[in-house]
């Protein structure tokens, strides 16, 4: 044991101890820590996914509202097709 303390007197010096001792308190220990950051980065990530999905569903829903808007053939089609509608005296099947 006496070798590898006079091993250390020699080559670690007290602030060397002190700067290791702070590399690792502001890496691993601190709020901003490397791991916060590897999960927040993934948070991001994940959220700007779900961004680019609802802003591409908004797009889709307003094209198709102006064209909605616009063709009242196209209407009556999405109307019978999603909601079952039909006109009087007419028969609908429906297949699942």
């Amino acid at each position: 044991m006496k070798p590898f303390f006079r091993w250390c007197r020699r080559y670690i010096s007290a602030m060397s101890i002190l700067v290791i001792a702070f590399v690792v308190y502001t890496l691993f220990v601190q709020d901003n820590s490397i791991f916060r950051y590897v999960e927040y980065s993934r948070t991001i990530d994940s959220l700007n996914v779900e961004i680019k999905h609802a802003t591409d569903t908004m797009i889709y829903y307003r094209h198709l509202n102006s064209l909605l808007s616009t063709d009242p053939e196209l209407m009556e089609k999405v109307v019978r097709e999603r909601y079952n509608m039909v006109r009087d005296g007419e028969d609908v099947y429906v297949f699942d």
